[in-house]
């Protein structure tokens, strides 16, 4: 018996030790970039480098020593483009299998789903030889590349708009950004490249960013930006006075609608992380530092847009609307870990001569004087217009559950002159 309990006790410290060895080896995991990677080879035909070079990258994710996070359990190449041999420029579509549904692993290779778990990326690469080593000097979105080489894409056109009539908020000035903090009085300019936060994926210039995307307060002013390296957060804590940037993401593709929100001691950004058959795939991460970004964990949240977050694990996702026109919010208070379906009453109005219920998106939530307030909008094919601008509705709530219509209103966008 004395035998048989010893025996028990060196397995279970054989599992503790493996298990911790487990653990380290995750914490310490660092996943290569594809851009600076190489591979040495006898091989000419840049199709056949390619091919080679990416099972050998892939195959460092795979195995019990990956983070659940990073791993994947299968690969494989959809086709391989020459775009231009003598540039070395090639593009590859192709497909990785994870092993669990993380975003952390979207975020990483820049994939997006597609059927039985499978993830879709493209990427376009240009080689460097040097002796019988060959390495990518470069890594592109296909758009990107599209951009780069169609003369058409790349003349520049820019969409200006006037300063928002309110004490905080943000102004361009020959194509650089400011915020202010009384008004327009004063201008404080913001550290960033005019591309950077203005450029669209299409090659052109928008001065009206995602319009619950950048956060102007007197305790905190934050913008995201994006370069060839992906997406970043620039920010000031002391009204402009001293700026911090943040590297968020290696995803360079620009998501047309940000939400990010600032409560009691957190941060909440969803984004998009790529673009798949006409759709974005949005995500939605928190932190407290603003420095480690962790995805909320409950996968039915996710791609879930508008998001608004009103303090520490108190959010709303816009689902949808129901058959009889009522607006459908999940609603959580841990974090998005559960949620609750609430019902947001359709509210019936006279258009034109016809009874409608115009109102059918959430559009952000904010708390004022102890109650909870959630304008909603008509959505992306909305007419209902007053004054030459869209009408969006008011609800009010005690309890952040139950909301009824308050009334309606507008908010203009002003064109520059």
């Amino acid at each position: 018996m004395k035998k048989l309990r010893v025996a028990i006790l060196w397995i279970l410290c054989i599992f503790l030790c493996t298990g911790i060895i487990t653990m380290i080896t995750w914490y310490r995991f660092t996943p290569e970039s594809i851009a600076g990677n190489s591979i040495t080879t006898e091989e000419t035909d840049i199709t056949k480098i390619t091919t080679s070079w990416f099972d050998d990258f892939f195959s460092q994710y795979e195995g019990p020593f990956v983070p659940f996070t990073y791993r994947i359990k299968d690969k494989k190449i959809e086709n391989i483009s020459v775009l231009d041999e003598e540039q070395n420029l090639i593009q590859i579509d192709y497909l990785i299998k994870p092993v669990s549904n993380n975003l952390q692993f979207i975020t990483y290779y820049t994939a997006s789903p597609q059927n039985d778990g499978w993830y879709l990326s493209q990427d376009v690469l240009q080689w460097e030889k040097e002796n019988n080593t060959y390495t990518i000097v470069s890594r592109i979105s296909p758009v990107q590349y599209q951009i780069q080489t169609d003369e058409s894409l790349r003349t520049p056109q820019i969409q200006h708009y006037a300063m928002a009539d309110e004490e905080e908020t943000y102004v361009f000035q020959n194509e650089k950004l400011y915020v202010t903090y009384d008004h327009g009085k004063n201008l404080i300019e913001v550290p960033i490249a005019y591309e950077d936060i203005a450029g669209t994926n299409n090659g052109l210039y928008d001065e009206q960013l995602p319009e619950h995307g950048y956060i102007v307060q007197k305790d905190f002013t934050g913008f995201v930006g994006y370069d060839q390296n992906g997406s970043y957060l620039i920010y000031s804590k002391d009204m402009g006075n001293n700026w911090q940037t943040q590297r968020l993401f290696p995803v360079n593709y620009r998501s047309e609608n940000i939400y990010f929100n600032k409560t009691e001691t957190k941060y909440y950004l969803t984004l998009a992380l790529d673009r798949s058959l006409g759709n974005d795939y949005y995500a939605t991460y928190v932190s407290n530092n603003l420095k480690d970004w962790i995805s909320i964990k409950n996968t039915e949240l996710n791609n879930l847009t508008p998001v608004s977050f009103i303090s520490d694990g108190v959010g709303y996702f816009q689902v949808g609307t129901s058959e009889n026109g009522d607006i459908l919010v999940y609603y959580t208070q841990d974090e998005g870990n559960s949620y609750q379906t609430i019902t947001i009453p359709a509210h019936e109005t006279t258009f034109l001569g016809n009874t409608i219920k115009p109102f059918k998106e959430m559009e952000y939530v904010y708390k004022d004087n102890n109650k909870i307030y959630m304008v909603v909008s008509q959505g992306e094919f909305g007419d209902y217009a007053k004054d030459n601008s869209l009408v969006k509705g008011l609800y009010e709530s005690s309890d952040g559950i139950n909301f009824t219509f308050v009334e309606e209103f507008t908010e203009p966008v002003t064109l520059a002159g």
